[in-house]
């Protein structure tokens, strides 16, 4: 007789908070390095020229969305802001991978609590922490 697969049982798809703020920070990364300004910046048009305390850390020219979409010379210091801050932005990524591994890690029984116990009671099985 032939054995029967098992099914499988899946989870149910949530929204993790905890992997958007993670994510918000990687696109973060990625606007500074390249648009010279902070996601917020880029959206809202505050294209301020440096990005952060630290003028040396992202440099290039502030470029918004309103400059992406009307001006054609934006794409040529995109490029330019790539070449400049690539290594900065490879550093902090991998650093913000480690530090989004270790917190994972750490806070994984206190996160749990809080979603068993708070979370899912207000807000229901689709969000979670």
């Amino acid at each position: 007789m032939a054995r029967r697969k098992a099914k499988r049982i899946r989870r149910r798809k949530s929204f993790s908070i905890v992997n958007s703020i993670f994510s918000v920070a990687y696109a973060n990364i990625i606007s500074s390095g390249l648009f010279g300004v902070n996601l917020l910046g880029f959206f809202l048009g505050l294209s301020g020229g440096t990005y952060g305390k630290y003028p040396g850390f992202v440099s290039g020219a502030g470029i918004g969305i309103k400059e992406l979409l009307t001006d054609g010379s934006a794409w040529g210091q995109i490029v330019e802001n790539a070449q400049k801050n690539l290594p900065n932005m490879l550093i902090q990524s991998l650093m913000l991978g480690v530090t989004e591994k270790v917190f994972k890690s750490v806070m994984r029984k206190p996160l749990a609590n809080v979603n068993r116990n708070i979370v899912k009671p207000l807000l229901g099985a689709g969000v979670r922490l």
